[in-house]
């Protein structure tokens, strides 16, 4: 029975722990870039 118990908390810590992993805020580290202007080839004017 205590084999049975072990098996049901170990399952239960391997769901909350990905629910956790799910529901957290990540954690990426990404600059600051603001707006970015874009410099390309205006659309040509098919009529």
């Amino acid at each position: 029975m205590n084999g049975l118990k072990q098996k049901l908390m170990d399952m239960v810590e391997y769901v909350s722990d990905a629910i956790a992993k799910i529901f957290t805020p990540s954690k990426d580290d990404f600059p600051a870039t603001g707006a970015q202007p874009y410099n390309g080839d205006p659309a040509s004017d098919h009529k």
